[in-house]
């Protein structure tokens, strides 16, 4: 909380303040300026404005320790990614974000060596195409990651989380992935193999 804010709710004037605590009318103007007075003109205002000097002290100096670095303004799209990135389930950790993009395209990865080693046909085809929706979504998760670090938007109790139980989520986020990766590919593979 500033000085003046501080000042104005007990109702004071910079004037009145100077008199009732026997400082200059520059301390008090300082003051609200952000620089910091001694301890002996804090307890003179404490006295005066009927406070505890130890939580006038608090009060003033608390903010300090917090610095620019520490709010950074993220936009509203960025926001919803992070909304996006928990579904409904505890907020995700960004160690956990970035083990599912390594599992998503790792799994790319051995489905298009699948599709190399398989001779040319419709499981050529649907390993390709599952192979490059896992990459795209391991490339998504990616980004998204990078953007959420980038607007330090990762909630601070889940930054570096490692563990959770299983009985705070619904569903682990592992199968909702793999579900998200396979299933595509499962089903492009039935439809082309029953049309055909």
């Amino acid at each position: 909380m500033s000085f003046k804010t501080l000042r104005e709710k007990h109702l004071l004037s910079q004037e009145k303040l100077s008199e009732m605590s026997g400082l200059g009318l520059r301390t008090i103007q300082r003051l609200e300026a952000g620089h910091r007075v001694s301890y002996v003109s804090l307890r003179a205002l404490a006295l005066a404005m009927k406070m505890d000097v130890d939580v006038l002290e608090r009060a003033l100096y608390a903010m300090e320790t917090a610095t620019e670095e520490d709010y950074v303004e993220m936009p509203r799209w960025v926001r919803r990614l992070c909304d996006g990135l928990s579904t409904g389930s505890p907020a995700l950790a960004c160690r956990q974000a970035h083990v599912y993009e390594g599992l998503a395209i790792g799994l790319g990865v051995i489905f298009l060596l699948t599709a190399l080693v398989t001779p040319a046909g419709l499981a050529t085809a649907t390993m390709l195409a599952a192979g490059l929706f896992a990459l795209m979504v391991g490339y998504g998760m990616s980004v998204a990651t990078r953007v959420v670090d980038r607007y330090r938007g990762w909630s601070p109790d889940a930054r570096d989380a490692t563990t959770t139980t299983s009985a705070t989520r619904p569903l682990p986020r592992f199968a909702l992935y793999a579900m998200a990766i396979v299933l595509p590919a499962l089903l492009l593979w039935l439809v082309v193999r029953f049309a055909g």
